[in-house]
């Protein structure tokens, strides 16, 4: 029997390892700049020149950017900040904080909503003006949101929130915000693009974001290690030798335990880097004994050359971490062998498990594969909000499982469902044995 493991950001999660989640990342990148990673930093900046991307740029940007979002992205936000003060009691000031956040974008969201056009007002136009109606509906709404701009009020208010989501102090309602409106996947596919237009301050911004996130998660891999000399990780340690993994993390902790034949790794790692103008994916030796800063004084920095007149004289390099879009970008032709390699992985597989990976719509490249080879296989999938509608939402979109066809079951003293040839296990990566897992029969 062919066993295949699929891991997530969740399993980074894990007691003993405590990497960050995408929704929080950009604060820890901020901090970790500010302190631990200022020569990073400087470096960066030393290689960059004329850089003008700061954190306090992008917050002011983000806000600007917010009248003009669609009222169900305000919605969303209103629920995201709503989760995180549900707990808190009312005289909480963190809770207050949030409630005049709910109330600000409830009012900016009823504003759009409100403004839409209904069926009887299309009709009347359409009954008044016979002949130009098609002319005059040329939107569906009678305020174009695009031209809106915030008050100072709710732009300071904003402004302050978010910032404080970028300091070292835990804060519900900032770090719920910033998840929405901070969110360092959205910024770098913002900023990738400028490889297509040549725009050489996208450009700039991307390298710099990029090298800086690399940097970060490179320190916070060597953390780990360090904290486990003996090498028996969380989770990691306890898999089974006998099966293939595929990763959706950059750490090389999946690696180390299997093997480089056993692992492949759908986004890129740390260990690798792109030449743009050549598409070359280029390793980068030891790694795990490398300092950030003796990579980008010693690869980075010969390797990048952005102050030539002629944009085309240009060279750049980014680290291989494969930016999360819908689709994917060719970083390298390598790419393409890798992403057919792992499709046949999951074809071949006879029983996959599935470990702190939410399935996403930005990856939803990887999402189709599954969608593709999914019947005829076992498939056992670990998160902690299994049971959840809207997770069940997206089993149905990967699956074609409907969310009534569910029966509830127990799986290891855990909570599950189960339909067809999927069980839904909720629980978190270090919870459940998985070698018990690929051993049912």
């Amino acid at each position: 029997m062919t066993n295949l493991l699929i891991t997530g950001a969740g399993v980074d999660r894990t007691t003993g390892i405590d990497f960050p989640l995408a929704n929080t990342l950009l604060a820890d990148l901020a901090r970790y700049l500010e302190n631990d990673g200022r020569e990073v930093n400087t470096a960066l900046r030393d290689i960059l020149p004329g850089l003008r991307f700061d954190f306090n740029k992008m917050i002011a940007s983000a806000v600007d950017k917010i009248a003009i979002r669609e009222p169900h992205e305000q919605r969303e936000m209103v629920r995201q900040v709503q989760n995180a003060i549900t707990n808190l009691s009312d005289d909480d000031i963190v809770k207050k904080h949030g409630r005049l956040i709910i109330l600000l974008f409830n009012k900016l969201a009823t504003i759009a909503e409100e403004s839409q056009l209904d069926d009887e007002t299309e009709q009347l136009i359409r009954e008044i003006f016979p002949r130009d109606a098609d002319n005059f509906l040329d939107s569906d709404s009678i305020l174009d949101i695009h031209k809106l701009s915030l008050s100072d009020t709710f732009k300071a208010v904003l402004k302050r929130t978010l910032k404080m989501g970028l300091t070292g102090e835990y804060h519900a309602v900032a770090n719920a915000l910033g998840a929405e409106l901070l969110n360092i996947e959205t910024l770098l596919v913002e900023k990738f693009f400028g490889f297509y237009s040549n725009k050489l301050a996208d450009i700039k911004n991307y390298l710099y974001i990029s090298w800086a996130l690399w940097a970060f998660l490179l320190e916070q891999q060597k953390r780990v290690f360090n904290a486990h000399p003996d090498g028996n990780l969380p989770f990691y340690s306890n898999l089974p030798d006998n099966i293939r993994a595929i990763t959706l993390n950059y750490t090389s902790f999946l690696q180390k335990q299997l093997g480089n034949d056993n692992v492949i790794y759908f986004h890129g790692g740390l260990a690798e880097y792109v030449r743009m103008d050549t598409r070359n994916l280029m390793s980068i030796e030891n790694i795990l004994e490398s300092s950030p800063q003796w990579v980008i004084s010693n690869i980075v920095q010969p390797n990048i050359n952005v102050s030539d007149d002629d944009i085309k004289r240009h060279r750049h390099v980014i680290p291989a971490l494969v930016p999360p879009l819908r689709i994917k970008p060719v970083l390298s032709n390598k790419y393409i062998d890798l992403w057919a390699n792992a499709s046949k992985w999951v074809q071949e597989a006879e029983h996959i498990v599935v470990v702190g990976y939410s399935f996403n719509s930005a990856d939803e490249h990887f999402n189709d594969i599954l969608r593709q080879h999914s019947s005829n296989r076992r498939i056992d999938i670990v998160v902690p909000n299994a049971g959840r509608d809207d997770f069940k939402e997206r089993m149905n979109k990967v699956f074609q499982v409907p969310i009534d066809q569910f029966c509830t079951i127990t799986v290891q003293d855990k909570p599950a469902l189960t339909c067809r040839n999927l069980r839904l296990i909720s629980a978190k990566a270090d919870e459940i044995d998985i070698n018990a897992l690929f051993q049912a029969a």
